[in-house]
């Protein structure tokens, strides 16, 4: 080794270095200075140690032109690390090991320009400049010191500019990863986060695999291909997918089963349907049923004998027919019901009416404490009424009851034939987050006129998910839903029905909803802190989210400890 660790004008560098250690570092590299292996945490304190590594091996050259230098370079870092922060230890000359080491390797030959081409480089990525010629030649003397390229970038990672500037960059720094993720997606999906998609970004975003920046950037590009692709998904009406399931059945699926007429007998044959809750009242006008018509001339005879049959129909039934000037005289065929059944109410309308302001003036002039809808395609078991009235007379708590339903592409099937298909839905039990995903009270549910009078009519800007609107404002003031486990509805794929034709607008609708209440539905304890959830809200020891990360399991540890605390009358025991 024939010259010093460093010269003249690169003394001040390496004083500025010694200024810039953290205190953390300041013990460690004293041992490094008296040979011990301890490595600093921090860029600057492994920049140092590897100069201290450099001098000490200088130090056991037998040349006193290379030695001597070096033991001055030593003891100066020794002074600079007592002003940092160390107590240097008085007139300790470096200790001289019984067998001096290797000298280390000469380092490879690197392309000057290349290499300032590379500093460049990581001050553009790192501090968003580019660097000073003086800086550029500070660190090429460096590099021509030994210093690894490795160690180059992590000071500069570490150094106050880039902390500073990494400050600068961040985007909303006072929002929680949860709350800015869900601003993403409500001002460039236009729609709420759900659970799942707010906890995988999470995740993305505290482990540094995707910065708020980079977050942002990918979902402005996805919205910039929205837009180029210049439509929405839509419908294709000859389709459907089966609620809950995954599956999707097709028109010619259908048609393909109804060729097997032997098979659909069997199945039709072993039908066990059940009356899960009766209903039970003194003879007079409980349960409203609400018919929106428009244009209804091909169903309206089956859906006049339908709901007039239901069971409980004459003794506790109303249906009011709301007709929004529908141009198919359908009028003709309700007079001949409203001499038989006193409960058949119809009012036409002198404009077009939209469907939920249909059903708004059918909620208006209602005398049943017990509302439900009934779309003229649609289909009913003959106890269907009595069933959904029998649960909310049953259960009190209840304020909205709902079931699974069967799928139909034959307007011509009575309730039996579709449910030999087997096509049914297996909607999930209602949760703030399931109804994120589903609107589960599809089709035909029945609920409580009170929840009108607290909550308010349906929101007749909405031409297609009205109804799932008014189910999210119940769940978001706390209201009740209850699924009956027995399907005794049917859903007719209509491909000129509003929900079901081509250019459907529930896809759009639907988003601007999940836009205005996923934030609300969004329990608190999911979008806080990890730490704060465990401990503060569950009441788990300090450092179990360090192992678990996971807000389900961790919840689950919680049940279990306070299970196992119930048992044993004290603490949990493990």
């Amino acid at each position: 080794m024939n010259s010093s660790i460093y010269d003249h004008d690169d003394e001040g560098w390496l004083q500025s270095l010694i200024r810039h250690v953290p205190p953390q570092d300041v013990a460690g590299l004293r041992a490094v200075l008296e040979g011990a292996e301890e490595r600093p945490q921090t860029g600057a304190g492994r920049l140092l140690s590897f100069y201290i590594g450099r001098a000490r091996m200088a130090a056991q050259e037998p040349d006193p032109l290379v030695c001597q230098p070096a033991r001055v370079q030593l003891e100066a870092i020794r002074a600079g690390l007592a002003e940092a922060g160390a107590q240097p230890d008085a007139g300790l000359a470096p200790p001289v090991p019984a067998a001096p080491p290797p000298p280390p390797p000469a380092p490879a030959a690197v392309d000057s320009a290349a290499l300032a081409d590379a500093i460049r480089l990581a001050y553009r990525l790192v501090v968003q400049r580019a660097p000073a010629e003086e800086e550029v030649g500070i660190w090429l003397t460096n590099f021509s010191n030994g210093l690894p390229f490795h160690e180059f970038l992590l000071l500069m990672h570490d150094g106050a500019e880039a902390r500073e500037h990494r400050a600068r960059s961040q985007l909303a720094p006072d929002l929680e990863d949860a709350d800015f993720i869900q601003g993403v997606y409500r001002h460039l999906e236009g729609r709420g986060a759900l659970p799942d998609e707010i906890d995988i970004f999470r995740r993305h975003l505290g482990d540094g695999t995707l910065t708020r920046t980079g977050l942002v950037q990918n979902f402005f590009s996805a919205a910039l291909a929205r837009d180029a692709a210049g439509a929405e998904p839509v419908h294709d009406g000859l389709s459907c997918a089966v609620m809950g399931t995954g599956d999707v059945v097709t028109l010619e699926d259908w048609r393909r089963k109804a060729q097997d007429t032997d098979g659909l007998a069997r199945a039709r044959a072993a039908l066990r349907p059940a009356l899960p809750f009766r209903f039970s009242a003194e003879p007079g006008v409980e349960i409203t049923a609400i018919a929106s018509l428009f244009r209804g001339g091909d169903f309206i005879e089956q859906f006049m004998d339908n709901i007039t049959s239901q069971t409980c129909f004459d003794r506790h039934c109303e249906l009011i027919i709301v007709d929004a000037e529908s141009p198919e005289n359908e009028a003709g065929t309700i007079a001949r019901y409203l001499d038989r059944h006193p409960g058949v109410r119809y009012q036409r309308m002198n404009s077009r009416v939209g469907i939920y302001e249909a059903w708004n003036i059918g909620v208006q002039m209602a005398r049943g404490r017990y509302l439900t809808n009934t779309n003229l395609d649609d289909l009913r078991r003959r106890d269907s009424l009595e069933i959904q009235a029998g649960a909310l007379q049953a259960l009190p708590f209840a304020d909205v009851v709902y079931q699974d339903f069967y799928y139909s592409f034959d307007p011509g099937l009575d309730w039996e034939g579709v449910a030999a298909f087997g096509y049914r839905s297996d909607v999930p039990v209602i949760t703030p987050y399931n109804m994120l995903r589903f609107n589960s009270p599809h089709n035909a549910p029945m609920w409580r006129r009170s929840l009108h009078d607290e909550l308010g009519l349906f929101d007749a800007s909405f031409r297609s998910a009205g109804d799932y609107e008014f189910w999210m404002r119940c769940l978001a003031a706390g209201k009740t839903f209850y699924k009956v486990n027995e399907p005794h509805v049917v859903y007719y794929q209509n491909p000129k029905g509003l929900s079901t034709r081509s250019d459907t607008r529930g896809l759009v609708e639907a988003r601007a909803i999940l836009r205005q209440y996923a934030p609300h539905l969004i329990a608190r304890a999911f979008a806080a802190p990890l730490r704060d959830f465990a401990q503060d809200m569950l009441g788990l020891p300090p450092g179990l989210c360090e192992d678990e990360t996971d807000r389900g399991m961790l919840a689950q540890r919680a049940m279990r400890d306070l299970a196992r605390r119930s048992k044993s009358g004290g603490a949990a025991r493990d």
